[in-house]
């Protein structure tokens, strides 16, 4: 009796059968689309994107922050492009970097005491030169300003 050797016949059965699946898979991903994805999902939020920073440049356009030190008091004004005061914001003030030459830890909330002013006490800002960062948010709308502080005292500083 002849032995046929079965192992190239399993073998090709096998890699045939490797390639019918591969085709499968290749006709199925380019022909369905999926439907748990949207097809528009990069445009969606690219325009997503672009209306909220629109918005938010709309709403941050005009506004204005008078920053006064007058001894341990903080004080902003905040207002419009208007000039009307802006009421119900959320105002922060910290420390950016190395303030006086040395690093320090230093935030302080301002809380509003009058329409548009918010103040707080600077009794831990550390004295010489260095750079702050106000934080003023509305709503979606935030004003974000860096600024320098050179003395300990200092006039009204408007920043724009």
């Amino acid at each position: 009796m002849v032995s046929i050797n079965r192992w190239p016949l399993l073998l090709g059965g096998l890699f045939l059968a490797f390639l019918l699946f591969t085709f499968w898979s290749v006709r199925q991903a380019i022909s369905l689309v999926s439907p748990v994805s949207d097809p528009d999902y990069y445009q969606s939020g690219q325009r997503y994107h672009e209306d909220e920073r629109a918005w938010r440049a709309a709403a941050e356009a005009g506004w204005q922050a008078l920053l006064s030190r007058e001894g341990e008091v903080l004080r902003l004004r905040l207002l419009d492009g208007d000039g009307e005061a802006v009421s119900g914001s959320t105002v922060d003030i910290k420390q950016a970097g190395i303030l006086g030459g040395t690093p320090t830890s230093w935030q302080v909330s301002l809380p509003e005491v009058a329409p548009g002013i918010y103040q707080a006490s600077a009794a831990e800002l550390p004295a010489g030169p260095g750079e702050l960062i106000l934080a003023a948010a509305k709503g979606e709308a935030r004003l974000l300003r860096r600024f320098q502080v050179n003395a300990p005292h200092w006039k009204e500083t408007r920043l724009r």
